[in-house]
């Protein structure tokens, strides 16, 4: 395919404005064509990205002869027949994380991404991060040994799950949050993870009216003997200095790699709170760019050159199994349970 890759978004939410942001900044594409069920943000957004082509129903933005490749951003448990859908129309696929919510349906997008004419990408952008991307090269040359014990939290504030995206009570916090550094973990590692025991409680969130757990704790165990302890939640107050808390610890046999979020190389004090707001990704001098740019234009980059994305439906699907596993072993008291 030569020339621009003609783009299309479903779900103009939160996340999706990003992905429009991205693809506008991005010179190898175009955003041709937005959908979404509100009409007064759709048409929010077509006056501000200067699209032509709007819909409320999915269906007809895949069928559009003016896209290329579809990024679909609808909540967690929606993934699977929107992505069915564009990967049946021949389209490719940028589908934002998690897979799926079962394995059924993550096997199903996989086996649509088997046989369709486009490209697949599950969008777990953390791997574009330059901390997670620099600590997979030094692993990869050897320098550090072998992946033996990983640690990592990744929370949200209350009002994420409350306020900015309330569908979340359809899904997990180990789906919605802990697949990104699940997906790290598996990517340092190397290996499948075999079996899996955790917990989770419920509590404050039911107290608000929303129908999910609180956090949840896991063990991982992976081929060839290594073990992660994986944890998360999203009841951290709204004072708390991050929208997100992340901590990753990787202890191998010659080395470690120790990321904080709290190591910030830049922290705000206004007038009623205090922020860590070093910047991953977001606008700078009036340009898109961080990690989920650069998620975007490997994808492109991809689709435009007939190449693989680094982040395929097998991960996607590898992923989920070990996330529902993680949820059943909970919903069980902490069963230690295999990966089927």
């Amino acid at each position: 395919m030569n020339g621009s890759l003609r783009m299309g978004v479903v779900g103009l939410g939160m996340q999706g404005i990003g992905h429009l942001e991205n693809i506008r900044a991005h010179p190898k594409a175009e955003l041709t064509a937005i959908c979404d069920i509100n009409k007064e943000l759709l048409e929010e957004r077509a006056a501000a990205f200067d699209v032509a082509h709007c819909f409320a129903d999915y269906h007809d933005l895949v069928a559009c002869n003016e896209v290329d490749a579809v990024v679909i951003v609808l909540p967690d448990h929606l993934h699977r027949e929107a992505a069915v859908a564009a990967l049946q129309a021949g389209r490719h696929l940028l589908l934002e994380k998690p897979m799926a919510l079962t394995v059924a349906d993550a096997e199903a997008i996989a086996a649509a991404a088997e046989v369709s004419a486009g490209k697949f990408m599950l969008n777990l952008s953390n791997r574009w991060m330059p901390s997670f991307a620099a600590g997979k090269s030094r692993l990869e040359s050897g320098a550090l040994g072998i992946p033996r014990y990983i640690f990592s939290r990744m929370t949200n504030r209350i009002d994420v799950p409350t306020e900015k995206l309330p569908w979340l009570q359809n899904s997990h916090p180990a789906h919605w949050i802990g697949v990104h550094r699940l997906d790290i973990a598996r990517w340092y590692v190397g290996r499948e993870i075999t079996r899996v025991r955790a917990l989770h409680r419920e509590g404050v969130m039911k107290e608000r009216g929303f129908n999910t757990v609180d956090f949840y704790q896991a063990t991982l165990e992976f081929e060839g003997g290594a073990v992660m302890s994986l944890e998360g939640s999203w009841i951290l107050p709204t004072s708390y200095p991050s929208l997100v808390d992340s901590k990753f610890y990787c202890l191998c046999d010659k080395g470690v790699i120790d990321l904080d979020r709290f190591r910030s190389e830049l922290s705000i004090a206004g007038p009623e709170s205090f922020d860590l707001v070093t910047p991953l990704a977001g606008n700078v001098l009036g340009q898109p760019t961080g990690f989920t740019v650069d998620a975007l234009r490997h994808f492109v980059d991809c689709c435009l050159d007939d190449r693989q994305p680094i982040v395929t439906a097998a991960d996607g699907v590898a992923l989920t199994k070990a996330l529902c596993t993680i949820v059943a072993s909970a919903e069980r008291d902490g069963e230690v349970m295999k990966i089927r």
